[in-house]
C-alpha cells in the first residue's frame, strides 16, 4: 500500500478520459475548518472564561464590547 501511495507514476486513462490525481475539494476544506476551528474556538473561550473568573481580568473577545 505504501508503494502505491508514494509512487510517482502517471495515472492511466479511465474509459478513454485522462483523469487528474485525487485532490481535496472545497467541501473537504470546509469540513477540516469546522473540525479543527470550532473545537479550538470553544477551548479558547473556556480558557478565557476561566482566567476571567479566577483573576477578574477580562481578556476575551467579548471584552471589546463592554
Amino acid at each position: 500500500m505504501k508503494k502505491r501511495l508514494c509512487s510517482r507514476e502517471k495515472f492511466q486513462p479511465i474509459l478513454g478520459h485522462d483523469i487528474d490525481k485525487p485532490r481535496i475539494t472545497a467541501a473537504g476544506w470546509l469540513l477540516i475548518l469546522f473540525y479543527l476551528g470550532v473545537p479550538a474556538m470553544v477551548m479558547g473561550g473556556a480558557i478565557d472564561f476561566a482566567v476571567q473568573w479566577v483573576t477578574g481580568d477580562c481578556l476575551g473577545v467579548w471584552c471589546l464590547f463592554q
